[in-house]
This record gives structure tokens, sequence and C-alpha cells, in this order.
């Protein structure tokens, strides 16, 4: 089940955090409406670090999401790993939506230890802000980075 966290700043902006499983069940529409309904212009931004997964058809459902809010600035952040890895897989799947940063996972190479940090969504982003372990040794993304970042 997801759940919506919605809140609206002074400058207009609704601040939205998603989070839970995406399937076929979700529903976006509050969060559409929360926005001013369809055909309104404004600000929204996506906090989705909190998406556990998303099924194949939560992927058609979370794209009709985005597509109704078209009118609008998008804005996501902490983009999960479940949701990074279809953005690589589908380009468009966020259609002009500005993608600030990815939560993704980091593992240290030295003790294990293993940790979820925010990235820039860009190329490299793994390698130039990957962050330090309490070893002191710098972390590396657990996985290919074509799996969660544009390339």
């Amino acid at each position: 089940m997801v759940q919506f966290d919605k809140k609206k700043l002074n400058d207009g902006s609704l601040h939205v955090t998603i989070s839970g499983k995406i399937d076929e069940k979700f529903d976006g529409g509050p969060v559409v409406e929360a926005a001013g309904g369809n055909g309104s212009t404004g600000k929204v931004v996506i906090h989705l670090g909190g998406i556990r997964s998303i099924s194949s058809l939560g992927v058609r459902a979370f794209e009709m999401f985005i597509s109704s809010l078209a009118q609008r600035e998008i804005v996501m952040i902490h983009v999960s790993p479940a949701i990074a890895s279809q953005m690589t897989m589908i380009p468009n799947l966020c259609h002009d939506a500005i993608i600030e940063s990815a939560k993704l996972p980091f593992a240290c190479p030295s003790c294990g230890a293993e940790k979820s940090h925010s990235i820039p969504w860009r190329a490299q982003a793994n390698v130039e802000h990957a962050p330090k372990c309490a070893c002191g040794t710098t972390m590396e993304l657990d996985g290919l980075p074509e799996q969660y970042l544009p390339s």
C-alpha cells in the first residue's frame, strides 16, 4: 500500500513524500487534487526515497500519474533504487520531470558496512559523491551504475 504525505509551502509549491509499494492499485489522484487538479500549474516536488518496489503494472500507473501532473514543474528527489532502475530502462517514464537526486545503496569494500546515500542524478555521481564509511574508506555503489543512473 502506498502512502502520501502532502505539504503545501508558502511559495505555493507542493511537496509530496510517497512511500510503500507502487502496483496496479496505485492512485495518484490525491496528489493531483492537492496540486490543484488537471490543467493547474505550479511546482510539485516528489520525494521518492520510500518506494520499496514497483511492479510492471505499477510502472504504467506511475507513468500516468506523472503525465497527469504534466502542466506543472515536477521535481523528483531521493529517487529510490526501485524507481531509479525503472527510469534507466524507460527513459521517458517521468516525462519532463527534473530528477535531482537518487537515494542509492552503498557498501564499504573494507568492512562491509552498508548505507543508503542520496547523490545527484547523473552519470558518475556514484564516484564523485560516494559517502565515507565510519572506518574511513570511500564506499562503493552496491550495484552497477547503469542500473541506477543515467549514462
